[in-house]
């Protein structure tokens, strides 16, 4: 009896050695909330850095969840933004559609059949709310008192969440959270936290920062989105 308590003993002293030897490697930093009276210099600092961008093409990669399906929806494509009020998101992979804002105008198209089908935007109001949201968050400007409470986490990169005040806008959307670059100078990724544990993920790569581009890519009066040249 003394000799399994014994060896019992020597087991759990081992595997609290093992655990406090090795603690460090598994430990994962916290993302360290920034103070309030810190967040408004900090969001005037990115909105300056983020100013001098004039012109923006990005490639992306979204992932969907959707809670009641196990599989993660992948698609790519590209954002193309031209300051202060020009974005086009388009997918290509695994099926391709257009989705333009151009001032306060908003255009749809989907490829289907071989053939680009311009479609009904569907909730205008709430799609033009989002689209302009990003095109806003593509020059760094986060904050809007009027429409969301904000919060900035720092971590290895900077982090803001958004919390939508608007009852409409929350029977949708629960959160945003904008991951930024490390030079605080652009977005790495966006997450649209929606209602009923779905989400989606938006992540940039390969950015080409003030290049040239022409108007007519946002052009949406077309049955078709004016082509794009791949970079």
């Amino acid at each position: 009896m003394t000799y399994r308590i014994t060896t019992i003993f020597l087991v759990l002293m081992a595997s609290i050695s093992f655990a406090a030897a090795f603690a460090p490697l598994f430990a994962i930093e916290q993302p360290k909330p920034i103070p309030d009276d810190q967040l408004n210099q900090l969001l005037q600092n990115v909105e300056k850095n983020f100013s001098k961008i004039k012109t923006l093409r990005t490639l992306l990669t979204q992932e969907k969840n959707i809670a009641i399906f196990s599989e993660t929806v992948i698609s790519k494509g590209f954002c193309i933004f031209k300051s202060p009020d020009k974005l086009r998101l388009e997918f290509t992979k695994p099926f391709k559609s257009s989705l333009i804002i151009n001032d306060d105008q908003i255009f749809k198209y989907e490829f289907f059949n071989g053939n680009w089908q311009k479609l009904d935007t569907g909730n205008k109001e709430m799609m033009l709310l989002i689209m302009e949201n990003i095109t806003s968050w593509l020059q760094g400007r986060f904050k809007d008192p009027g429409l969301y409470e904000i919060r900035a986490l720092k971590n290895k990169n900077m982090t803001f969440l958004l919390f939508p005040k608007a009852r409409e806008f929350k029977k949708f959307i629960n959160s945003f959270e904008l991951g930024l670059n490390p030079e605080m100078n652009g977005l790495e990724y966006i997450i649209i936290n929606e209602t009923k544990n779905n989400y989606t993920t938006i992540r940039f790569h390969n950015d080409e920062v003030n290049k040239e581009i022409p108007d007519i890519i946002f052009k949406g009066t077309n049955d078709k989105p004016h082509p794009v040249s791949p970079w």
